[in-house]
């Protein structure tokens, strides 16, 4: 059939916007987000997850145009939140921000587990929280090495408040024992026994920066050291830990999870809004007020983090033969 200038020009004209709406609908799913992200958080409402989850949630929001909504799911260390996240689609419409043990510690510490750490993708380390060794202020321990000397005079005797077994405090304060050669009491309490510290009727803790910062302040606590690598702006004469033990390093931290199978495009854009959160100068003077240290990161930096904590964790676990139903 002959076709006529003016027919192969239509032909044309249309197979054109037939390209066009094909890549325009290909742009279109390429597009994140098209609606409102659930950002799951394994914490009650009102705990420090909470409200630095929430703090990253309203930046993001503004960033990327869409709201952010947070779904509080604590209980049982975490898991249950964590579960709840793991469970929905892996499109980037749900995330989960959350502290260091469920990935870290929970793997090795429970004897079944609804999730693995392979579940779940790192997007960024949004921040560190540093542990801070304390004695009530009436304690005849001025330094770690007088905490040490007692210790080891008194096998058992010296006792240490957490926040439960399996928590990165009492993790930590086993770790520090462990490189010391202590034998001492724990002592777990819902609330990390600060109260009970400062009150003289437990002996020292390893407590959150965030926890403890307000009593050291008040002169109602005594620091000892910091779980940190280096010293920590906030606490610019209390040593490290490593100071005294080289190689020590005990924080937690807060982070942003997707799901596995979740596109690298999503993870990209999430990571690269959250490191600008992360290098914000609002960011780094909203932390300082708490004694918490900015991170940021890429995913990459992130996944080795994770890596060689898990490995420093199980072996705490392991030596201190620490099993959670």
């Amino acid at each position: 059939m002959h076709r006529t200038p003016a027919t192969r020009l239509r032909s044309a004209m249309a197979a054109a916007l037939l390209g066009l709406v094909a890549v325009t609908s290909a742009h279109a799913q390429d597009r994140y987000p098209t609606k409102a992200i659930r950002l799951v958080v394994p914490f009650p409402a009102g705990t420090a997850p909470d409200v630095m989850a929430r703090y990253w949630g309203d930046r993001v929001s503004k960033q990327l145009q869409q709201p952010v909504i947070v779904e509080n799911r604590a209980g049982a260390s975490t898991i249950v939140g964590t579960q709840a996240a793991v469970a929905s689609p892996a499109d980037g419409y749900t995330l989960l921000y959350t502290a260091s043990g469920t990935v870290t510690i929970n793997p090795f510490a429970y004897k079944k587990l609804p999730y693995q750490p392979q579940d779940l993708v790192p997007v960024t380390r949004m921040l560190s929280i540093p542990l801070v060794v304390s004695v009530p202020t009436e304690s005849p321990h001025k330094t770690l090495a007088d905490l040490i000397k007692a210790a080891k005079a008194k096998p058992g005797q010296v006792s240490y408040a957490s926040y439960g077994m399996g928590t990165v405090p009492h993790m930590s304060m086993a770790y520090f024992a462990n490189s010391a050669g202590l034998a001492l009491n724990h002592i777990p309490y819902r609330d990390g026994g600060l109260t009970d510290l400062i009150g003289g009727r437990v002996d020292v803790a390893f407590s959150p920066i965030a926890d403890v910062l307000p009593y050291i302040k008040a002169g109602k606590v005594r620091p000892l050291a910091v779980s940190s690598v280096r010293r920590l702006d906030s606490l610019a004469q209390v040593p490290t830990v490593a100071e005294s033990f080289p190689g020590f390093e005990g924080d937690s931290w807060h982070g942003v999870f997707a799901l596995k199978g979740t596109p690298q495009s999503v993870i990209d854009q999430l990571g690269a809004v959250s490191r600008r959160i992360a290098e914000s100068g609002e960011y780094r003077q909203y932390l300082s007020e708490f004694g918490l240290v900015p991170v940021g990161g890429s995913p990459a930096d992130f996944s080795q983090l994770i890596e060689a904590e898990s490995k420093r964790w199980a072996k705490v676990v392991k030596d201190n033969s620490i099993s959670l139903e």
